[in-house]
């Protein structure tokens, strides 16, 4: 004990030399007062006591929440000085001051309580204060602020996501000639499933995020709970049923060449959506609350750990069966799993998860399921309807193509999904802030935030579409170029990578109209009209069936595979124009739940911890 208040007596010493060394307003200074104050605390903490380890990590760990805070209230109030004295300020003026108040309001807090309770105690409620600011954000913020705040680092994943598939796709083609159309078809399969979890994730994201953005959190909890509930079940149901039809299964969707790792290799990827399940019920949950960023570390982490592990099966152990990629995906997502679960049941989770929260109720299990189910359709119906068209494509095309036609499909969507992807998060985050404010009872700001969404991804469509069609159309199908399918040729004597780049010219017509889709999806999910998402959902593939056939029927060769998709896209960016003015002018004239549009019963108008 005494060598370790030496120590600080010694270091004490030094840093008051070095300070009174110091010209007077040089920033250091408050540096130096800080050290100094944390080792007087820890000197007179210890002063009579037996010196402890842990003591003395909390004093210096709350000592230096408070130097942080003061120093960002001190950089805030000079800010907000600086603004005031402005003589005319224009809307982004106020919008700069009105967001530095709140920053003020937050520091003072957080200050106030490290500096008045116990350690752990102030850092939960440091947590909660961030949550409660983007709370306000989303109900009371800048609109295109508080979308970019949601959607920008869900948008970063879901970028580096799509890009991951292409690569894992070119892995995956390095180990066996079939693995990439064996894949694709698996694929679809997987999405089919997913649509479970997804559709749970959904319905029960809009009551959740209704209910906190009312500011009713132990409603908000037990929903959330009774979902985690509802996902939980659904998830062992579908492994109980799925695992011993797997082969039938591969059979039913033509998938090529099944064998005993074929089979292992769906096995494995039913597995992984038990973690997957879960995984979008923690990511919807910390999606309603703002916590984008917190998403995009988690995933990006997620994605790093797939990639090394991929790495090393394929090119450094050099196996020959592509269950190994599956493996990496299931440890990745069950660490995943394992952060999540810690995160959604802490302390310091404003819609932490409680055992005896998810008892069923009744008040939150039957709108879960009555949002839940129009999604899960739409989704289930849709990537099964992808599953039967790799099964027409093969079947009308496979001879011609030698084979290559549903890896080509596969890969083509990929491509598509470098833009269709990052553009989609908006559908999922716009949906949350709609939802809340709904239950803030605020429906112009609903129609603000699709509006603004709209304009955001009709820029991000636009350029998105120039770089995958016309800038870097050639390096990425070029990839496909270099793995062991290159040495299968088409009649034509196209390769795999001259195939996917014919299929995706067709193809990405569509970018522009899965935006426009993905933002008035966000808005009905938002108002709980997910019957109409269901709709869209399943006509955009039942549209493409009929269109394949037709084109096959009259006589169309493989061109026609992207042709299909390019029209039913397209068509359905005409159904969901349609589905907005119809919905548009109901909400004009009758309002939504006694609500019009003309009323502002908007609440928690001031930021209040």
């Amino acid at each position: 004990m005494k060598d370790y208040l030496l120590k600080y007596k010694k270091e004490l010493v030094k840093i008051e030399n070095k300070k009174n060394k110091l010209e007077k307003g040089n920033i250091k200074i408050v540096y130096y007062n800080y050290k100094i104050d944390s080792i007087n605390k820890v000197l007179d903490h210890f002063k009579d006591k037996e010196f402890n380890k842990d003591e003395e990590k909390k004093i210096l760990a709350r000592n230096k929440n408070i130097y942080q805070n003061l120093v960002k209230l001190e950089r805030t109030n000079a800010r907000i000085v600086k603004l005031e004295a402005k003589d005319k300020k224009n809307k982004l003026d106020e919008y700069k001051l009105d967001t530095l108040k709140i920053n003020k309001l937050c520091y003072e807090h957080i200050i106030i309580e490290f500096s008045n309770k116990d350690y752990g105690s102030a850092k939960i409620e440091k947590a909660l204060t961030s949550e409660k600011k983007r709370r306000y954000q989303i109900l009371h913020g800048n609109i295109l602020s508080t979308i970019l705040m949601i959607c920008l680092p869900l948008m970063l994943y879901q970028f580096f996501n799509s890009f991951y598939n292409i690569i894992d796709q070119i892995m995956a083609s390095t180990i066996e000639q079939t693995a990439v159309s064996k894949i694709g078809v698996i694929s679809q399969l997987k999405n089919s499933v997913s649509a479970f979890g997804a559709g749970v994730a959904g319905g029960g994201g809009v009551l959740v995020a209704r209910y906190y953005g009312a500011g009713e959190l132990e409603h908000a909890r037990k929903s959330g709970a009774n979902m985690f509930f509802i996902s939980l079940v659904m998830s062992a149901v579908i492994l109980l049923l799925m695992v011993p039809l797997a082969y039938p299964i591969l059979k039913i969707a033509q998938t090529p060449d099944i064998n005993n790792s074929t089979v292992m290799y769906f096995i494995l990827c039913l597995i992984e959506l038990v973690f997957v399940s879960i995984n979008n019920i923690f990511i919807g949950l910390e999606k309603i609350k703002g916590n984008s960023k917190k998403i995009l570390v988690l995933n990006i982490s997620m994605l790093l750990i797939k990639l090394g592990l991929n790495v090393i099966f394929v090119y450094g152990v050099h196996v020959d069966n592509i269950i190994y990629l599956e493996i990496s995906t299931i440890i990745a997502q069950f660490i995943l799993f394992i952060l999540g679960m810690f995160i959604m049941f802490g302390k310091k989770n404003m819609l932490k998860i409680k055992i005896k929260n998810m008892k069923p109720q009744k008040l939150y299990i039957v709108p879960i399921i009555k949002l839940s189910v129009p999604i899960f359709l739409g989704k289930f119906v849709m990537n099964l309807g992808k599953a039967v068209v790799n099964g027409l494509c093969g079947s009308f095309y496979g001879e011609a193509t030698n084979d290559l036609i549903i890896g080509a499909l596969g890969i083509s969507n990929n491509l598509s999904g470098l833009v269709t992807g990052p553009v989609g998060v908006f559908e999922e985050g716009s949906s949350t802030i709609v939802s809340q404010n709904i239950g803030n009872k605020n429906l112009k700001r609903t129609i603000k935030t699709f509006t603004t969404t709209l304009i955001v991804v009709a820029v991000c469509c636009t350029i998105g579409f120039v770089l995958v069609r016309f800038v870097f159309l050639d390096q990425l199908t070029g990839l496909f170029s270099i793995t062991k399918n290159n040495t299968k040729l088409t009649e034509d004597g196209l390769n795999l990578g001259q195939l996917i780049k014919e299929i995706f010219y067709y193809d990405s017509i569509s970018i522009p109209a899965l935006g426009l889709t993905s933002c008035l999806l966000g808005l009905l999910y938002g108002y709980g009209k997910t019957f109409l998402s269901g709709i869209l959902n399943g006509s955009r593939i039942l549209i493409r069936i009929i269109s394949l056939s037709v084109l096959h029927a009259i006589g169309v060769d493989y061109h026609a595979a992207g042709i299909s998709m390019g029209i039913s896209n397209v068509l359905i960016g005409f159904m969901s124009l349609t589905f907005l003015i119809i919905f548009m002018i109901d909400l004009k004239k009758n309002g939504y739940r006694g609500m019009k549009m003309t009323d502002d019963f908007s609440t928690n108008q001031v930021f209040e911890l």
